[in-house]
Formats: C-alpha cells, structure tokens, sequence
C-alpha cells in the first residue's frame, strides 16, 4: 500500500484533551465547532472550500486527542467522478471524507434519512445534495439512488455510499451491491474503500458521542477503480474482498 499520510509521530496530544478526557469534552467541542462552522457557508458560493477546511478541522481533533491518521492510495482514484463503496464504522467517515478527497473532486453522500433531523449537520448534508434513504424500504431506496445518483455524477460530483445495514463490524454477506448497480447504470467506476474508524466509539444512549479509543489509528485505504467490463456480480465480490483483505491487515473484526 502506497501511504499518502500519517499523523507526524512529533504530533502532540492537547493539553485541554488531558484535562477533560474523563467525557472526552475537548474531541466534542473541536468536532461541534467543525459542524457549526461548516454550516455557517450553506447557501453560499464559499461553502464547498469551507466544507473540506472543517472535515480537516476534524481530521485535526482526532489527532489533538492523541489519534493517529492514515490515509493510503488515494493515486488510484481516476480523474473523473466515481462511486466510492466502503464499509460503515462511525460518523467519523462523514466528517473527514471532504477533506481527504479535495483533490479528487466534490462528493456527496447516501445517508439515512433520519442524519437530516439534527441541527447544522442536515444543513451540511443538504448543501451536498445527498441522497437520503431508509434501510428498512429497499425497492423505495434503490428507485431513490438510481434516480438522483447519476444526477449528481454527470455533474461531476463523486458519491460515497455505505452498503451496510447498520454501523460496526464488516459482514460481507451484508453488504448490499446498490454501489455497483449507480456505478453500472451511471457509466463511471467503482472504488472500494477500506476504513477503520474504531477511533470514535458508539455510545450507549446517544449513539455519536460514544467514547475514543485514541490506541486505534483512523485508516483510510483507497482501492483500484473497477469498471463494468465485466459481470457486475463481480465487480461486487472485488470490493468485498478488497475491504476484507485491508481490515484483516488492520486486524479490524470482520465478522
């Protein structure tokens, strides 16, 4: 793997991270702020540029509270707009994908429809256009995605989509092939991408103020571009197992 990034091993732990790490205050404020501040440019013609600064704002508190980053083989991402389908671990995803990707495009996402009920982060979502579905509505989810996805791509904005039911471990076998049915029926390619995120934990009453696991690095990996050349069946089986091999190298659970 091609290693574009990692967080500088002088990198130094926030002092206010010291101070109030009990409830890990100081990683929800910077992450609030980011949110609000990338919030504040929707509707206007500066809020794509300040929406990649505030995804690095986070990028930025993951590593104030002692996280570690990396980020491999962003070189295989073609020059044109793709379908990016990875597995789903934490909000973390979202919030940092912006900055990561600047130099390959714009992006937007396929959310669940419920992201769009909490203040300032639906103001974000909804200036990225992206595509909200139910996971509980399949035929309904697909129509939407088929009909709105190739929209945003031949406007030459790149989707990001997570096929999994629900957050947490990879399982393959439930891991939906909607990714390679836009990418099929927009004409454009494929990228799998392998992500840990265990960084942010889930909590137990609200699901995204969980605790941080700062022992665990925040890894983004990029595989080739795959193209409907071939039987879309597997096309899908290739983005499983390009994901599975990353997370096992990771040591990431897998199932």
């Amino acid at each position: 793997m091609q290693l574009d990034y990692q967080t500088p091993d002088a990198n130094r732990r926030s002092t206010w991270d010291v101070i109030f790490r009990p409830l890990n205050l100081y990683f929800v404020a910077r992450v609030v702020r980011e949110v609000m501040g990338g919030s504040a440019a929707a509707g206007t013609d500066r809020f794509y540029p300040d929406y990649i600064k505030h995804c690095g704002g986070v990028l930025r508190a993951v590593e104030a509270t002692g996280g570690r980053v990396e980020i491999f083989d962003l070189g295989h991402i073609p020059d044109e707009p793709v379908v990016y389908v990875g597995n789903h671990i934490s909000t973390l995803e979202t919030l940092t994908l912006g900055h990561i990707l600047r130099d390959q495009g714009e992006i937007s996402f396929v959310i669940k429809e419920n992201l769009m009920n909490y203040p300032y982060f639906r103001d974000i979502l909804g200036e990225l256009e992206c595509i909200t579905v139910t996971r509980t509505q399949p035929a309904r989810d697909l129509k939407a995605i088929l009909r709105k996805g190739p929209e945003l791509l031949k406007k030459g904005v790149s989707i990001v989509i997570f096929p999994q039911r629900t957050r947490g471990a990879f399982h393959p076998e439930e891991f939906s092939s909607i990714g390679c049915k836009l990418a099929r029926r927009a004409g454009v390619p494929i990228v799998p991408l392998a992500l840990d995120t265990r960084f942010w934990g889930k909590g137990r009453l609200i699901p995204d103020l969980g605790p941080l696991y700062r022992e665990i690095p925040v890894r983004f990996a990029f595989g080739k571009p795959l193209r409907f050349e071939r039987d879309a069946k597997d096309v899908h089986r290739q983005c499983l197992e390009f994901i599975e091999r990353r997370l096992n190298q990771w040591g990431t659970e897998c199932s």
